[in-house]
């Protein structure tokens, strides 16, 4: 054969085996403001999540994953970028005054994926900036001079869905990356109960019997509080419906055979004790996995964090190098290993929620043990506003209570330097052990692997502050 007929015959089966070559799609959901604990397949006997618990069913279950920080805009710009919060430069809120943006020099999975020959989507609640670095070919919040076909409420679960249908229905020609990011159960409002749902076309909400609950540890068991969980586990299951929207949409079109489904929380309630902490209830979050032709119904026990969504999505896509320039590493080459080596520790990092809620926290959480670092450590610990101005830390304070469910208002408000807590014995970290001389060898040693932790990944908070000193 002439060299000319062979480089068109070797560029022609090229095309054909990209034509041949499986899609790979990626459908990311995440919910606003749910406590890990708060899904059937977590344990929660009480709640309705079908959607959710299916998903476990047919996919992977992470029993310990974790948020690295307890803000939504924060989290996010963790979720969408692999880097930590102390370096990624989104340090606290987007929105309005609080103007916190990624750093210039760190790339999202957006911009990634896009670059990647994906059609990219953001449908539901954003708190991301520079938008700039989110090139998005669908999305349901309008900017100036895009195309969006939808502007949908973030807890219109059913119009969030339709726009679910309308981005796979035109995304016929390229791989897809779709974030489905709901709107519940995150408040409604500061003003009365605060959670609830209302009856709306299309969706009639599931009702819980405050009596029923099992209110959680670190929130006080009062009716006041019965009542907002009541109303917090029906946006639960309004969320969870949204869900299961998304995924009827998924399959409508024909991609559940090659869509990687990836479900999480950006991270716990707002109730105090929670948002805005290190502190499980904070921190640790829903994460489940489903990913076409892998393992189905398997409870996996490596330690994981969002720094490792990222990684996982572009390994999945089959980009090169998937973990570079993030701080976390894929999780698909050991989906199918529940006790995988080597996943016995996570870093988490917080800085602030709302600009004036700054109190920078660092901690290392691993198996059985937790040390949290308090940097600025002598000022009042500040509430974000989403806490503070709601009527069970407002009846707090009009009481002068002295206790938050078990811990004392004055250690919640007042720490000291290092927090180090056994999650065995004292699973909601109410017993510091870092002033006890039992545990001072695993205190140095926690907070020496902090530190290394820290300066790998680049932590500019070292330049003035030091665990170990």
């Amino acid at each position: 054969m002439k060299p000319l007929l062979l480089h068109l015959s070797l560029f022609l089966l090229g095309l054909s085996a990209a034509a041949a070559a499986p899609k790979k799609n990626i459908l990311l959901v995440i919910t606003d403001n749910q406590n890990w604990f708060d899904l059937g397949c977590y344990g929660n006997k009480l709640i309705q999540t079908p959607h959710m618990d299916r998903l476990a069913a047919e996919g992977v279950r992470f029993r310990q994953a974790f948020a690295t920080v307890a803000s939504c805009s924060a989290s996010r710009a963790v979720i969408f970028t692999g880097v930590l919060t102390h370096r990624n430069g989104q340090y606290a809120h987007t929105p309005a005054e609080h103007n916190q943006r990624l750093r210039p020099d760190v790339t999202t999975v957006f911009e990634k994926l896009k670059a990647h020959g994906y059609r990219t989507a953001l449908i539901g609640k954003q708190h991301i900036a520079p938008l700039e670095k989110y090139p998005f070919d669908f999305s349901t919040t309008r900017t100036p001079g895009d195309a969006t076909t939808y502007a949908v409420p973030t807890k219109d679960v059913i119009g969030l869905g339709k726009a679910c249908d309308e981005f796979f229905r035109t995304s016929a020609e390229q791989p897809f990356f779709l974030t489905l990011a709901l709107g519940d159960p995150h408040p409604n409002g500061m003003e009365g109960i605060a959670w609830g749902v209302e009856a709306e076309d299309g969706y009639t909400p599931v009702t819980y019997d405050p009596a029923r609950i099992e209110v959680p540890a670190f929130l006080p068991d009062t009716p006041m509080v019965r009542e907002q969980l009541a109303g917090y586990y029906q946006q639960v299951s309004r969320a969870d419906h949204g869900l299961g929207l998304a995924l009827v949409a998924l399959k409508k079109h024909g991609h559940d055979d090659d869509t990687l489904v990836l479900f999480i929380s950006d991270h716990g309630t707002s109730e105090p004790g929670a948002m805005g902490t290190q502190y499980e209830p904070g921190v640790r979050t829903p994460f489940i996995i489903r990913q076409p032709g892998g393992p189905a119904g398997l409870v996996h026990e490596a330690l994981v964090a969002f720094t490792d969504i990222t990684p996982t999505l572009l390994d999945w896509a089959g980009v090169e190098t998937p973990a570079a320039g993030t701080h976390g590493r894929s999780i698909l080459p050991i989906l199918d290993q529940p006790d995988a080596k080597g996943w016995d520790d996570v870093l988490l990092s917080h800085v602030a929620h709302e600009i004036y809620s700054y109190y920078p926290m660092r901690t290392l959480r691993e198996r059985r043990y937790k040390l949290i670092w308090n940097i600025t450590w002598k000022a009042e610990y500040p509430l974000p506003v989403d806490t503070f101005n709601r009527r069970l830390w407002r009846h707090i304070v009009e009481t002068k209570a002295s206790h938050i469910g078990p811990r004392t208002v004055e250690a919640y408000l007042n720490r000291p330097k290092l927090e180090l807590y056994d999650l065995e014995t004292d699973p909601w970290e109410l017993k510091n052990l870092a002033t006890g001389p039992a545990y001072a060898e695993r205190l140095k040693t926690m907070t020496t692997r902090l530190h290394q932790r820290l300066i790998e990944t680049e932590d500019p908070w070292l330049k003035k502050y030091d665990p170990t000193r």
